[in-house]
């Protein structure tokens, strides 16, 4: 091999690196901009809560603030986690999509109720809603 030869590889594999650092620095941005997007929907979003129903009118409900992705169902992953034997692994889903609150069932095997009406698929959900999971309720409380 002779050194123009040599060289004009090396040019080569120089121009391809150059290459993928851009393209790599452009996925980096992208993502960053997805972010920015995500918070921005959030910011516009009214907040909200997830307050779990208490048979016992004694016992402090448990409450937690609504995130842009929670899972809920009986799986330690899950932001929620619902102590039912009718609930599944993962079970549903909120979610924030154009400024509004989702609820979405995930082929759960007994079904996600909103408002004991059962859910195909996905539902908006609206301040006083009543989430169910098994035997499990959570009312959703969105700020004005």
């Amino acid at each position: 091999m002779s050194i123009e030869h040599s060289i004009l590889l090396l040019r080569l594999l120089a121009a391809l690196s150059l290459l993928a650092f851009l393209l790599a620095l452009f996925i980096v941005i992208w993502r960053g901009f997805k972010g920015v997007e995500m918070g921005a929907a959030f910011g516009t979003a009214k907040r909200g809560y997830l307050l779990r129903e208490q048979a016992a009118q004694d016992d402090e409900a448990e409450r937690w603030s609504l995130r842009p992705i929670m899972t809920l169902g009986r799986a330690g992953s899950n932001a929620i986690i619902v102590d039912d034997d009718y609930a599944s692994a993962e079970h549903a889903r909120i979610l924030l999509e154009n400024g509004n609150w989702w609820l979405e069932d995930r082929k759960s095997r007994n079904g996600t109720r909103l408002n004991d009406e059962r859910i195909a698929g996905r539902a908006i959900l609206a301040d006083g809603d009543v989430i169910g999971i098994g035997q499990v309720r959570f009312r959703v409380q969105l700020a004005s």
